[in-house]
């Protein structure tokens, strides 16, 4: 804008200058002319007055040439013969020339005699002969020639002045408005600016006033929105739940961090691309299709990486919108999908456990109520048999309650000072007939440690380690249980020099019903829970459990706990 303004402003200058210079030409060499004309009618007159004074015309002509050589005078007899010249050239009758014909008049006219542009007059003498001055043209355009090119200099200054003047002030008078123009490029970045200084024009000062208050509503405004943009983007971002939103277009136009991160996906780099960009999948494509023709929306299940994952996608409008968009929800339900196959493997696996003793049961009852058997001693085996089972069933239902109870995350911890050296003693004390009757020999070496802990948890995970071990041991073998303080850590050790744990087993031991040794745990009652309810025990307490094991010659369990500041 403002080169354009300088261009137009220095245009119409030298506009302007041109016409000044060509019409002060144009005056000056009119006024040359006039005062050559006058010039030449007074020395016509100077001339005519000498006249009779001298005794021929060539003494008048040679006199006056001497005065000033560029005069021509030249004077004619009563018939237009010339007399005398001051070119000297001999000429002939001149009484046909416009200036002896209009007596008194001045004629511009070139001349063959001279070859020169001359201004003529002529006036008639007393003795009836003409007399005839004579200027040259020329002697007046070195003045005019000289006056244009020192006013074409002049023009020229005048203009690049000018045209620096013009910048000056068309800086200055702009200012305001590239200020302006910069507050309002600010304002349209969120960065709003200090109000404008005011001017010295009350009119600009009007205009500043209103863009000062227009740009602070605007940057308000802007900031207003920022934050409310800010603060979806927070929440979305922090969402468990994928979101995606495609215009009537099926174009995208929002997802949040959970879709970046699921897809692989730039929005800045993909935003108001179609949907093929971010989707490749096409049950997902089918779901976005199927949704135009659906009012309660369309539900998916996919797999992306080794996960599960529901989609929703429904077909919207709103009230600024009214063409309608796509919203797509994203549910991780890997977990929900886990707990599903285990809750399906725990009833097969529990059904499967709970078969096995019913049979067995089922079996001796009808044996003895039919009276397929009448020996004492067969009967007393056979509810001996059924007493076994009976209470293999109580203890596998009490493990599966356990362990139900231990899996709820929101179970409540009863937590006080627990001894826990005295929780060991305790069940040692408990299980020593097991012991006994396995003649294995429980040795304990036991710091006096208390935790912050529920103590029936406590009670269940010492045992289970301890029953586990006494169960797996050998006959004249030793459990060892240690308990001591490492600073950071509280360490409990159970170990045994039992039958050990095959290696491609050790992974599986914490699995519920899961059993290295089937026959033996059929045999000892073993539910195949309890390694299980020490696993989730541990997970209440954020300890960490370490298995060693070695066939035939022991295994070593070590939980730690972390010690509380």
């Amino acid at each position: 804008m403002k080169r354009k303004l300088i261009i137009q402003y220095s245009l119409i200058m030298s506009f302007a200058v041109v016409l000044f210079i060509v019409l002060a030409a144009l005056l000056t060499r009119n006024n040359l002319n006039n005062i050559t004309k006058h010039h030449l009618e007074n020395y016509l007159e100077a001339v005519s007055v000498n006249y009779d004074t001298y005794q021929n015309a060539d003494e008048l002509v040679d006199t006056y040439q001497s005065i000033e050589a560029d005069v021509r005078i030249t004077v004619l007899d009563p018939l237009g013969n010339v007399t005398a010249d001051s070119s000297g050239n001999p000429l002939d009758n001149h009484l046909s020339r416009p200036e002896f014909q209009d007596l008194g008049t001045i004629y511009t006219r070139h001349s063959d005699t001279l070859n020169k542009t001359l201004m003529y007059v002529a006036k008639e003498m007393d003795d009836g002969g003409y007399l005839r001055v004579a200027i040259p043209i020329a002697n007046i355009l070195p003045f005019i020639n000289d006056f244009i090119l020192f006013s074409i200099l002049i023009g020229i200054a005048i203009i690049a002045l000018t045209a620096f003047l013009i910048k000056v002030a068309t800086d200055r008078t702009l200012k305001p408005l590239k200020d302006t123009v910069a507050s309002l490029n600010a304002v349209a970045k969120g960065e709003y600016v200090e109000r404008l200084p005011l001017e010295q024009s009350e009119e600009l000062n009007q205009i500043i006033n209103d863009i000062n208050d227009i740009s602070k509503l605007i940057a308000t405004n802007i900031s207003e929105l920022n934050s409310e943009k800010q603060k979806i983007d927070f929440i979305l971002n922090r969402m468990d739940q994928g979101l995606c939103v495609l215009n009537s277009d099926k174009k995208v136009v929002l997802v949040n961090r959970f879709v970046e991160n699921l897809f692989h996906y730039s929005l800045d780099l993909h935003q108001n691309k179609d949907y093929h960009y971010l989707f490749r999948d096409q049950f997902i494509h089918q779901a976005i299709e199927d949704s135009n023709h659906s009012v309660e929306g369309v539900l998916v299940y996919l797999s992306i990486d080794n996960r599960h994952y529901s989609l929703t996608v429904n077909k919207m409008s709103a009230s600024w919108n009214n063409v309608g968009l796509y919203l797509m929800v994203f549910n991780d339900i890997t977990s929900m999908k886990q707990i599903e196959t285990l809750k399906k493997d725990f009833f097969v696996n529990a059904s499967h456990e709970l078969k096995s003793p019913l049979t067995s049961i089922m079996g001796a009852s009808e044996l003895i109520a039919s009276n397929l058997v009448s020996n004492p001693d067969e009967i007393k085996d056979l509810s001996a048999r059924i007493l076994q089972e009976a209470q293999r069933m109580s203890n596998l239902v009490q493990d599966m309650l356990n362990l139900s109870k231990y899996e709820n995350t929101i179970l409540s911890k009863k937590e006080t000072s627990v001894d826990l050296s005295a929780v060991v003693t305790e069940v040692k004390n408990n299980l020593e007939p097991l012991a006994n009757h396995k003649k294995i020999e429980i040795i304990t070496y036991l710091e006096p440690i208390t935790i912050l802990a529920d103590y029936e948890h406590m009670i269940q995970l010492v045992r289970n380690l301890m029953d586990n071990a006494i169960q797996y041991g050998v006959e004249q073998g030793h459990v060892t249980v240690k308990l001591y303080n490492l600073g950071s850590q509280i360490i409990l050790q159970v170990s045994d020099d039992g039958i050990g744990i095959p290696k491609e087993d050790q992974s599986r031991v914490f699995e519920r019903f899961y059993r290295v040794d089937k026959a033996r745990s059929k045999k000892t009652g073993g539910t195949g829970l309890g390694l299980a309810i020490v696993k989730h025990i541990c997970a209440l307490y954020h300890a960490q459990i370490t298995l060693e094991s070695q066939l035939n010659v022991g295994t070593k369990i070590s939980i730690s706990f972390p010690v509380k500041d």
